[in-house]
């Protein structure tokens, strides 16, 4: 950082602002990584281009990470970060509010999905991925992905909403998934018939569907559930969420929550798929643990393979390319001068494939997360983001994906179908284009 006064004198990153209109968009879209890659050997660390309608600088690596997400905050807003889609559909959820705002939220939500009240999902957790392993084994062929995400939206319906009839779930799913179909898509007007017109008609049926939700809860018993908690729970002066602050937490919690853990046990199962000498490993890990008894919450601890194998699997498949934030205030990074009223991104991938940081990054190596090598440093491993505002459901995140992938593969046998792309689809959530179509069958 230097002084304002000589603020001015310093240079603008070096960089290239692209066509009109989309500047360098559609190659980062196309490609993430290799648009990192190609334009860090032509400028180095720190340069500046043209995204989603706005002049963009790029900070890539641990350090700059760090700068962004931790040491640096206040230069940054994370609401100016999202395109106005967001914004304007979810409203002012914890992923779209800054400062004392962005504190208060947190502090509220933060012990629903962390320590003893978590503890209280594992069981509800577990017996809907049963239900659905044995639906899914039913079935001649399916997209894991989808099924994933069916069985995620199931979990948080339960959990988050307190919902159990399969009907109101379904109605809530349907308006749910049209209604993040349009979370990205420009322009944002509702002109009818484009997804962000439909995006906002379904969020207008979420929205009364939650207050129905939300007003008969009010009357009922407390249940051991996220809704219950964000109910009751005050701040420090005593005052609790407002109804509308209370709509766009959940609606955030359900997108949020929702897409990563999908995306990261699609790309695991791959993976473990394409390293059967890996998967013989974790079997055996699962064996050498649980036995034959029901897999119980202490458990989670003792499996640190199967931790390593979704660790490396964010490393190599993070749900996100990276993340960009809103400059609120002008500053200097590297010897260049980064402005106000731009955006800077940061990128998971690139640091996620750093040489420096990773050996062999391209490979997938679940043992680089164990002793004696513990690869990796603070900062480089940010797929869930990182410091103050990393994902504040990433413990229920994890808790659910081991205990998804745990049960998958201790009663299940998946097998990948031919003829199908496995090319990723990177932006907005990474999956394979099929969609990983396989063929689940029980254990023999």
């Amino acid at each position: 950082m230097v002084a304002s006064s000589a603020l001015a004198d310093l240079p603008l990153p070096p960089g290239r602002r692209g066509l009109p209109l989309v500047g360098e968009t559609v190659e980062w879209v196309r490609d993430p990584l290799r648009f990192a890659q190609e334009r860090y050997a032509r400028y180095g660390p720190v340069w500046r281009t043209h995204l989603l309608g706005q002049p963009c600088v790029v900070m890539l690596g641990a350090e700059a990470n760090r700068f962004i997400l931790s040491t640096h905050l206040h230069l940054f807003s994370s609401r100016q970060g999202w395109g106005r889609p967001i914004t304007t559909l979810i409203g002012r959820g914890l992923s779209l509010i800054d400062g004392e705002e962005h504190r208060r939220h947190r502090c509220m939500i933060q012990p629903a999905l962390h320590g003893a009240l978590l503890q209280r999902y594992f069981a509800t957790m577990q017996t809907l991925t049963h239900a659905h392993l044995r639906l899914w084994q039913q079935q001649a062929e399916l997209r894991l992905f989808d099924a994933f995400k069916g069985l995620s939206f199931a979990i948080a319906a339960r959990l988050m909403l307190g919902l159990e009839q399969p009907a109101a779930i379904a109605q809530v799913e349907r308006d749910f998934y049209q209604f993040t179909a349009g979370l990205f898509a420009l322009p944002a007007w509702r002109i009818p018939g484009t997804p962000y017109a439909r995006a906002w008609r379904a969020g207008q049926r979420l929205r009364r569907a939650l207050r129905r939700i939300i007003a008969a809860r009010r009357q009922a018993a407390p249940q051991p559930d996220i809704l219950s908690w964000l109910l009751t729970v005050e701040d420090e002066h005593g005052q609790r969420f407002s109804e509308a602050e209370l709509l766009d937490e959940l609606l955030v919690l359900l997108w949020a929550g929702h897409d990563t853990v999908t995306s990261m046990l699609t790309w695991a199962v791959l993976e473990l798929a394409r390293h059967p000498l890996i998967a013989a490993r974790l079997q055996a890990e699962l064996d050498a643990v649980l036995g034959r008894a029901p897999l119980q919450a202490p458990q989670l601890k003792r499996l640190p393979l199967l931790d390593a194998v979704l660790r490396e699997t964010e490393r190599l498949h993070p749900p996100a390319p990276g993340g960009f934030r809103g400059v609120v205030e002008s500053f200097s990074y590297d010897g260049y001068r980064i402005p106000a009223g731009w955006t800077v991104m940061y990128s998971s991938v690139f640091t996620h494939h750093q040489p420096e940081i990773w050996s062999a990054p391209q490979c997938f190596d679940p043992d680089r997360f164990l002793p004696p090598r513990n690869e990796g440093r603070p900062f480089a491993l940010v797929g869930f983001s990182a410091g103050p505002r990393v994902c504040v459901g990433l413990a229920f995140a994890q808790m659910q994906m081991r205990i998804v992938l745990a049960e998958l593969l201790r009663t299940c046998r998946v097998e990948l179908l031919p003829a199908q792309d496995l090319r990723p689809i990177p932006v907005p959530t990474a999956m394979p284009r099929d969609g990983l179509r396989v063929r689940i069958r029980p254990q023999l």
